[in-house]
């Protein structure tokens, strides 16, 4: 019984699809690897980030989450405050470093 399970299963295509779908995208790889065009833009929008708009949109975060902390008398959101004013401060560096490990 198990055998016939296989074996319908494993037959050559069922296998043809699968194969043939992976080499088509393996193509995708490539997507990350061009692009000079866009440095500008990127160095432009990181130093934004972790310069003095990224820290000054940081600590707006946390201010406004420590008011409605207050306000509310919950914690959470402050915690989102700073979750906020750290995903400003690091995502640029955790996403070149995961870019840049992809490729």
């Amino acid at each position: 019984m198990l055998k016939n399970i296989f074996t319908g299963i494993f037959t050559n295509d069922s296998i043809f699809v699968p194969t043939a779908l992976l080499l088509l995208w393996a193509s995708a790889v490539w997507a990350g690897t061009g692009g000079t065009e866009f440095t500008d833009l990127y160095t432009t929008i990181q130093g934004w980030s972790q310069g003095y708009l990224g820290k000054t949109i940081a600590i707006g975060a946390f201010i406004v989450g420590m008011g409605i902390g207050i306000a509310q008398q919950s914690i959470m959101a402050i915690a989102l405050g700073i979750g906020s004013a750290m995903a400003v401060q690091y995502a640029p560096n955790i996403i070149d470093s995961m870019v840049t490990a992809l490729i």
